[in-house]
């Protein structure tokens, strides 16, 4: 179960990344050029990439933890984001909703190696 919740993950921070990079060319293309929404969205694509790259390589703590935390700021920001057109809309529900899922898999797989160490080590 461990293996398969670290490698659902592991591909759940990957689709995020490419959907932040989706993200900031579409804000690069309705703002007609670079501006802080679209480098942010960049940035946040980089923390998923860093945050798959944790978890392939064998850091799952550090990495589970990364990308629980973004999901989780993707899932309190989606109520908030702007939307132009339906476009917007059904993107940013489903970046959503994929995110939510990277958050309980986050959870379930932090839970569950807490739940396996020995006591007195992390």
């Amino acid at each position: 179960m461990n293996g398969r919740t670290l490698t659902v993950l592991t591909i759940v921070a990957g689709a995020l990344a490419l959907g932040e990079f989706g993200s900031a060319v579409m804000i690069w293309l309705e703002h007609t050029g670079p501006g802080a929404g679209a480098l942010l969205a960049v940035f946040f694509g980089v923390l998923f990439l860093l945050g798959a790259w944790l978890l392939r390589s064998g850091r799952v703590t550090a990495g589970t933890i990364l990308v629980g935390l973004l999901c989780l700021v993707e899932v309190v920001g989606v109520p908030f984001y702007t939307r132009h057109n339906a476009g917007d809309w059904v993107f940013q529900i489903s970046y959503g909703l994929v995110s939510l899922a990277g958050l309980v898999v986050a959870i379930a797989l932090f839970a569950g190696r807490r739940r396996r160490s020995p006591a007195g080590t992390a």
